[in-house]
């Protein structure tokens, strides 16, 4: 059974493309969430992580500079030390060499990072080393190389390698004024480079004579952060200049740095992992309830064109289609038939068996008269609670034996019906009409006509159809079987 092409019907898929592009696909949002949350996040962790590092490297200035300013200072102290010990020696060129120890003794002090004086005495040719430690004059050969600074006019500080240490010379004086002081370089940076030794700094030591030929001293070691490496000159009383090269390593700031940073790029993440995934639940529920309204749209569409209980064409949608296929039987020049066939005593057999008996009664009287439609065009529709309908394009005489051929299929199923003593079992009446494409071809005329040729097959006693075929060039015949 099916509608004429006339008969609106709903595309669904075409509906779906109009509305789609085909081969365009929609970005996930949950995705889409997720690939944003993770880009901010990242980004503000890397901003964050550069301030803390900066922030770092920040403390690490403070910490240098007040290394390098102890440094400074004890340098400085020392060296006015020695100033006011070569000042006195100046004053006093005929003092023994005793003398001069006790007043070195009183003047220098050993913590300040001297540890050695040289002086020459009166009538002696080779220089006096006093140790400041000791506070007395040691006998120990001179390391030649004090020696030679000793005998030279340089009066410039100088490092200089004794063995495995590394000392500050400090020339002054001539001749008989000639002094060296001599100060221990290890002991003065530990002692004065507190933070870069307890933090383990990278700290290196030049002098401007021996810039080229690399540091004179080194302090620490480990993987530098290039972006840490700070230089700090100091300028000495005689003119000559130290430079301080400071460098933090990579341990050093990881373990300054509080890390936020990684603290807020996880948080990030898990919110936009969690909020991902909440958007993909809503996603997937939204979808699941716009499926369950289609599919309730389409029950919703099956329900008004069609009988829940049979499913064949309800009666809206009989009537539409009977409007229709009349103007086209106008428009074709042909004619059109139609059946209208009601089961006997529907109302007693419903009363004697039950309702639910009387609907499974409807449902298989509706099988067998579809089994005898076979043309594609034929709509065959429930119009009623007990009534069927048949609308029959370009159909003339064949119309009746289709009628014969619906009631002699129904009493073959041999339906039990005690409900009337006259019959036991179920039978149908049928009203046949078939009209000629006249302007006198309305739906309202073919299916009065139907229906009086039904009434008149039920009041002569039913289980039998009453016909009218109309023919535009001979009387039009009445008849009943």
């Amino acid at each position: 059974m099916s509608v004429s092409d006339e008969t609106p019907t709903l595309d669904k898929s075409s509906s779906e493309n109009s509305t789609t592009p085909k081969g365009k696909k929609r970005i996930d949002v949950a995705v889409a969430f997720v690939l944003c949350g993770a880009l901010f996040s990242l980004l503000i962790f890397l901003y964050m992580f550069k301030q803390e590092r900066d922030t770092a490297i920040q403390g690490f200035h403070v910490q240098i500079a007040q290394d390098t300013a102890r440094f400074e200072q004890r340098l400085a102290y020392s060296f006015y030390n020695v100033a006011s010990l070569q000042a006195y020696l100046d004053l006093s060129p005929q003092m023994a060499g005793m003398d001069l120890s006790a007043v070195a003794s009183r003047i220098v002090n050993p913590h300040q990072g001297v540890e050695a004086l040289l002086w020459l005495p009166e009538g002696q040719l080779n220089p006096t080393q006093f140790s400041v430690a000791e506070g007395a004059v040691v006998t120990d050969s001179l390391d030649p190389a004090v020696v030679d600074i000793f005998n030279g006019e340089s009066v410039t500080s100088q490092i200089v390698q004794l063995g495995e240490r590394s000392v500050i010379v400090r020339a002054s004086g001539a001749g008989a004024q000639r002094m060296l002081a001599l100060l221990d370089l290890d002991n003065l940076i530990k002692t004065t480079l507190l933070n870069s030794v307890e933090n383990e700094l990278v700290v290196h030591l030049f002098t401007a004579a021996a810039e080229a030929n690399g540091p004179v001293y080194s302090l620490g070691q480990g993987t530098v952060a290039e972006d840490s490496i700070t230089d700090k000159t100091i300028t000495l009383l005689d003119g000559s200049e130290l430079t301080l090269s400071f460098a933090a390593t990579e341990s050093y700031l990881a373990g300054e740095m509080n890390y936020t940073s990684l603290f807020f790029l996880l948080t990030g993440l898990l919110l936009s992992f969690l909020l991902a995934s909440y958007l993909k639940r809503l996603s997937q529920h939204l979808k699941r309830l716009k499926d369950e309204q289609d599919i309730m749209s389409e029950q919703m569409i099956d329900t008004s064109w069609n009988d829940p209980l049979t499913g064949l064409v309800n009666r809206t949608h009989f009537d539409e289609a009977l409007d229709i296929e009349c103007r086209r039987a106008v428009r074709e020049f042909s004619p059109l038939s139609m059946i209208l066939l009601r089961i006997d005593d529907f109302a007693q057999y419903s009363e004697h068996y039950g309702v639910d008996a009387a609907d499974i009664l409807v449902q298989r009287i509706s099988e067998t008269l579809k089994s005898c439609v076979s043309r594609p065009g034929d709509i065959l529709a429930r119009v009623d609670e007990s009534q069927f309908g048949f609308i029959l394009p370009s159909t003339n005489e064949l119309v009746v034996q289709l009628a014969e051929r619906c009631s002699l299929a129904v009493r073959t199923l041999a339906l039990p019906n005690e409900s009337e003593a006259k019959d036991l079992c179920v039978t149908v009446s049928l009203g046949v009409v078939t009209l000629q494409p006249t302007r006198l071809l309305t739906a309202e005329r073919l299916f009065d006509t139907t229906m009086q040729q039904l009434e008149q097959a039920r009041e002569a006693g039913g289980d039998q159809y009453n016909a009218y075929i109309e023919n535009s060039t001979e009387p039009s015949l009445t008849y009943s079987v």
